[in-house]
């Protein structure tokens, strides 16, 4: 896509469909050419507060209209989007912005004074206010090079340091247009986004996703089900992602029998197994829902199942897109048979352009052309892929990435700790949730435990379940902590050990 950017698209649906439906909350809605004037706007107040072409910007505040404007301002500034996860406490941003030394903060007001602790902060604007009418100044010609970045989406790596995952024009412009091969209905649709910006979900394809194609964005900063159910009758919402629990908790309602669902066109899900009986339960409402596969580095969506093959094989993810090509290898790199797990490995117009000044990391992730997931697959004789396990030491709880270094880099930090180990156990309310086991030389409490990792992680990433060894954690040859030994040892922390956090909710 030569001398074309994201911005091009936006721009021409703008002149196309000004006075069409493009974004609203609760709180605020525009049509396309009221967007664009609110986005000029604020790349305006950005770049008064010294944003030039190329500099980092990062974005903190929950999923609001006015984060959206945000965004699409920094772009319009030249600035490259950072979204920031707003359950981050100071000491987690601070890892962030050393990695990438953002220019300004765009903040919302409950969020400020965590900012204020961050290391090295830099420069704060309002959210709530950031496009509001000040400067008239010019602004920077359109980008014309699709290779420049678009997003740095941090995320946590498997060292527990943040790393910035990189879209550019290119990649991007590529999955939403592979979109529209598989789905022509998400053309000028409307999406309904549940999804926190600062995530790929959010971000890519509940966000900008729908608007590059032309269609419009409503947003649910809150998470209600029975909220949900009526904007999508309300609002006649054609596409809607979200992780398995969303769709569950609306399926349990007494309002969905009777609830009118027939715009719904699209329905994807992830994060979580699905059953068969929800998607009984929504077949029954005319909706098809698709049990789909991606990770934060290929624009959260990898695989693009049909409605037939989610209900026929609900325990697979579908195939790889028209355009992506999906593997599962061996340790070689070589392409194993149907049936036999391997790595998945992925190429095609939606993986990311690599990580963020990390040369190293980007050849060894990306480097041979495909992108190694370090997820565990197996395709079977029809194309379908099926995950079986994962190479990387990743808990999924809630549809949340938790990535074990991150916990045991805090846990360590506690004076009197010296061994640690996080392992993924299951869990009724998150089907997954971290579970801490650790050795120490001086007397610590479970509560002194979690008090000083709650001081350094976000609320999702805590260990439910704090588990006291009697002695030396077991190793591998290589002296590394033998996890598979932990869970022999430890094979059902849940029934002896203590819960800790929100008592689960029945589903």
């Amino acid at each position: 896509m030569r001398n074309t950017t994201v911005l091009d698209a936006l721009h021409a649906w703008s002149v196309r469909r000004p006075d069409a439906d493009a974004l609203q909350d609760p709180d605020r809605s525009f049509t396309w050419r009221e967007l664009t004037e609110a986005q000029d706007r604020a790349a305006r107040r950005l770049v008064e507060a010294g944003v030039r072409p190329g500099d980092r910007v990062g974005v903190l505040g929950p999923l609001s209209a006015d984060w959206a404007v945000a965004a699409l301002g920094i772009l319009r500034a030249g600035g490259v989007l950072c979204p920031l996860n707003e359950r981050l406490g100071a000491f987690e941003l601070s890892d962030v912005v050393e990695r990438l030394s953002p220019t300004l903060f765009v903040v919302a007001e409950q969020h400020r004074a965590t900012v204020a602790d961050v290391r090295y902060a830099p420069d704060v604007v309002p959210l709530e206010s950031v496009d509001a009418l000040g400067s008239a100044g010019p602004l920077p010609d359109l980008p014309r090079d699709p290779s420049t970045p678009v997003c740095v989406i941090p995320t946590s790596g498997s060292t527990g340091l943040p790393k910035g995952v990189v879209y550019t024009h290119e990649s991007l412009l590529g999955a939403f247009f592979e979109w529209t091969l598989q789905a022509p209905e998400l053309l000028r649709g409307r999406a309904l986004n549940v999804s926190a910006m600062s995530f790929a979900a959010g971000l890519l394809n509940g966000f900008l996703g729908p608007l590059v194609l032309g269609g419009s964005v409503v947003l649910l900063p809150r998470w209600n089900p029975q909220s949900a159910l009526e904007i999508i009758r309300d609002e006649r919402i054609t596409a809607f992602a979200a992780t398995t629990i969303f769709y569950e908790q609306m399926a349990a309602l007494p309002a969905f029998a009777g609830a009118d669902l027939s715009s719904l066109t699209v329905a994807f899900t992830g994060g979580n197994p699905v059953t068969a009986e929800l998607i009984e339960a929504w077949s029954a409402k005319g909706v098809g829902l698709r049990q789909a596969y991606g990770l934060t580095e290929s624009s959260s969506n990898v695989t693009f199942p049909t409605v037939d093959m989610a209900i026929r094989s609900p325990e697979s993810v579908g195939q790889g897109g028209i355009l992506t090509r999906l593997v599962v290898t061996d340790e070689d790199g070589a392409p194993c048979p149907p049936g036999e797990p391997g790595e998945i490995r992925i190429s095609g117009p939606g993986v990311a352009a690599g990580y963020w000044q990390d040369k190293a990391l980007t050849t060894a992730t990306f480097g041979d052309g495909a992108l190694r997931t370090g997820d565990v697959g197996v395709i079977d004789e029809h194309g379908a892929l099926r995950i079986v396990g994962r190479t990387k030491d990743m808990i999924i709880s809630g549809g949340m990435n938790v990535y074990a270094a991150e916990v045991e880099r805090a846990a360590l930090t506690l004076p009197g700790v010296v061994e640690v180990a996080v392992v993924g156990v299951g869990d009724d309310e998150f089907g997954e949730t971290p579970a801490l086991l650790l050795r120490t030389v001086d007397p610590v409490t479970e509560e002194a435990v979690l008090e000083h990792c709650r001081e350094r992680l976000a609320s999702y990433k805590m260990p439910r379940y704090v588990v006291f060894a009697p002695g030396p954690l077991p190793r591998t040859p290589s002296m590394k902590i033998d996890k598979a030994a932990l869970r022999a040892r430890y094979p059902d922390i849940p029934a002896g050990h203590r819960r800790h956090g929100r008592k689960p909710q029945p589903a």
